[in-house]
This record gives structure tokens, sequence and C-alpha cells, in this order.
């Protein structure tokens, strides 16, 4: 069970140290707060709830088939009006079924489907539906390093992503270890005992959200949102007891862009960070870049 759930750590980026443990309960509450915007004098704030759930199905030393339920909520508000007419809410929620095979001592491979309904829940219907997928394959060169590699595909209401992933796991002593996918994340972590955990981090996510306008209190559908929003990061985490482990971030955001488009505006295919096709006029960013804040409870089951 360890081999195989290992690649269930890297592919939900987890903040586990080494491949000790998996994220089985993952809670938490991100907050920007005070953001200036593009074109307004006015300071807004973007609050985010979410919670992931994970649960492995081993078959034998060779096969796991991996399910999953997450939600997320999010909220932007301006200074004024915290919870009035001008406030912005939208949603994930995901079904993650997915299956990993052992091909040999050194290699494995997890593929993953991903259904997400991202909507403001003003109106639903099946165009509201996003279907993902992702192939994540592991090489281990040695004990202490291992390969990672694969592609990701999202059908996103901008048009359909692509994302080749590349990265590894690097434990460069006892105590430090380097792992990245890119271009998903980077991350160098310290781990002076069992019970603490602290390091740099960034976290790269491009989401899109159908959502609707507000007219003179009027909702007027048609529109999404195109979400890039990275972040720099430094963290640390603390054994409460047990598996429950509490995670906590400061950061800050780089060339975030929070736009809304209507439906017909799409690009052909975005690949990576390359956007092909894409005539788009650019609209205001509804908030510019920004310090952000997170707390995590996390349930973690472990390996050994």
């Amino acid at each position: 069970m360890k081999t195989i759930l290992t690649s269930l750590i890297i592919f939900t980026f987890s903040t586990a140290f080494a491949q000790k443990w998996v994220d089985l309960a993952n809670v938490y509450w991100n907050t920007s707060p005070a953001n200036a915007a593009d074109s307004t004098n006015s300071k807004w704030n973007l609050n985010t709830f979410a919670i992931d759930l994970k649960a492995p199905v081993v078959l034998n030393d060779d096969n796991v088939l991996l399910f999953g339920l997450a939600h997320q909520q999010n909220v932007i508000t301006d200074n004024v009006n915290l919870n009035g007419d001008n406030s912005l809410k939208f949603s994930s929620s995901m079904i993650q079924i997915g299956w990993e095979h052992k091909w040999n001592a050194k290699s494995k491979m997890l593929f993953m489907s991903m259904t997400r309904l991202n909507t403001d829940f003003k109106f639903v219907d099946l165009s509201h539906f996003q279907q993902g997928a992702v192939a994540l394959g592991t090489t281990s060169r040695s004990e202490k390093f291992d390969w990672k590699y694969g592609l990701y595909y999202n059908a996103e209401f901008f048009g359909p992503m692509f994302v080749p992933l590349f990265g590894f796991n690097w434990a460069i002593n006892e105590k430090w270890r380097l792992k990245m996918v890119i271009p998903v994340n980077l991350e160098l972590s310290y781990m002076p005992s069992d019970k603490f955990r602290t390091g740099l981090r960034f976290d790269g996510v491009n989401a899109s959200y159908r959502t609707n306008l507000n007219t003179n209190l009027n909702w007027i559908d048609g529109y999404h949102i195109d979400k890039a929003d990275n972040n720099a990061w430094a963290f640390a985490e603390f054994n409460l007891g047990k598996n429950v482990w509490i995670h906590a971030k400061a950061g800050y955001s780089i060339i975030r862009k929070y736009r809304i488009y209507e439906d017909s505006d799409q690009m052909n295919v975005k690949f990576g960070p390359v956007n092909v096709g894409d005539d788009r006029v650019e609209t205001n960013r509804m908030f510019k870049n920004g310090l952000n804040f997170e707390a995590r409870f996390i349930y973690r089951l472990p390996l050994d």
C-alpha cells in the first residue's frame, strides 16, 4: 500500500512530507483581503472555503482504486457591501474516480477522471459541468529521488486546456525535501521532527466558473469567470496528535487575474501557459495582486 498510494499524494498536491502520509480529509479557509481593482476605487475581498475527501480501495499489491469528493465555495465582496448585492459567489463541486497501477518495482501510473460542476447556482444546466482527466506517472531513480510526468486535461469554459506535467520528488537528506510538478507547484520543505514541518511553496491554478451578472437586481446568464491565480507561500504545519495536522501559510499572489467573459468568448485551446487562437478582448481584472492567508485542518493516513 505504501508504494501504491504515493502518486495520490502528488496528484492531490498535498503537503505531506516525504512519502509517509496520504491526506484523506482536507478542510481549509483562504482569505485575500482588501485587493485593489482595475476599474474602481473599491477594495475587494476574496474568501474561499473548501473540503476535499479521498478514499483509496486497495485491490492488490499492484492496483488501487481511488475515489474523491470535493467542494469549494468562493465569495468576492467589496469593503463597503460585505454582504450586499455587489457580492459574487461561485463554487466548484467535484467527483474523482481513479486507478493506479504499478508496472514494476520502479514505475507506476495514476489515471484519474474528474467531473466538476462549476457554477454560481443562479441557473444550472448541463453546460455548467466540466469533464477533466489526468495521467501521472512516477519512476524511481533511487530511494531518495522520483521522477514525475504526465498530462492534465479539462474542458474549461474558455476552451479546452491541456497541461503537460513534469517534475520530481527529491529527499535531499532526512530533514530537507524538494519536490515539484511544473507548472502546478514547487515546494522546499524542512522537517526537524515528526510533529513539525515548514518551508516555501508556489502554487499555480487556472480554472473557470459559469456565472451570471447582476444588472439592476436582474441576473443575466451567459458569462463565465476565467481565474488565473498564482501564489508564493511560506508555510508551517503542526501535528496535534494521532493523524490530525494543522497547516497555516501566508503569501502573495503573482500575476493574478480574475476576469469575466461572455460564454461565446473562447480560445481554440490552452496548452500549459500558452493560449492558442485567443482573440478575446481582455476585460478588466476584478482585483489585482494581494496578500493571501490560509488555514487547513488535515487528517492523514500513515503509509508505514
